[in-house]
């Protein structure tokens, strides 16, 4: 049976929402990206107290898969909700790259990201950027998640673990989240 609630969480281009997208679109579980509830225009964050009550709106479904890199009140709710944690454990070396060829294509073709935000090459070279928050964040990020994923500290909820990317899409079709393999 698939969970009707299912955190997706890891550190910045682990592959979250695309994974979460492909998941929503076998499941039929709708995709909440908190990204979206997080960003307002000119790539503004909504106050913490508007973040937090969108958040608390949106996991108050009885369905969906969610996705997000968030701690604190944002991530303990996510946590709280959900019925299953998949934690995409990937390290830099994997999430760089992917980072940097994500946000020079988002550039080059000018794709809209959340409240009407695009990443643009100007945007990219300056000290706020993904490119330099990401990589500085990782660490951290993934630390935080091995404090609220490990087994001692889970308080029993199914957690599933996926730390090497070419077993990711294998362990999901096992799981029945994803489709099967194409003959």
């Amino acid at each position: 049976m698939i969970p009707k609630r299912i955190a997706l969480v890891g550190p910045v281009a682990s592959g979250k929402s695309t994974l979460a997208a492909a998941i929503a679109a076998h499941t039929g579980l709708p995709h909440l990206d908190l990204d979206e509830l997080f960003w307002g225009p000119r790539w503004t964050p909504v106050g913490p107290e508007l973040f937090h009550t969108r958040v608390r709106d949106a996991l108050a479904s009885d369905i969906w898969i969610a996705d997000g890199n968030y701690g604190g009140e944002v991530g303990e709710t996510l946590l709280a909700r959900a019925e299953l944690v998949i934690w995409l454990d990937l390290p830099l070396r994997v999430c760089l790259p992917r980072l940097i060829r994500r946000s020079l294509r988002r550039a080059g073709t000018r794709q809209e990201l959340f409240a009407g935000n695009r990443e643009t090459f100007s945007h990219l070279l300056a000290r706020d950027s993904i490119l330099w928050w990401g990589p500085a964040h990782h660490r951290r990020h993934c630390r935080r998640w091995a404090e609220h994923l490990h087994p001692d500290q889970a308080d029993g909820q199914p957690v599933v673990h996926l730390n090497r990317p070419h077993a990711i899409t294998g362990r999901l079709r096992s799981l029945g989240l994803l489709a099967p393999k194409e003959a």
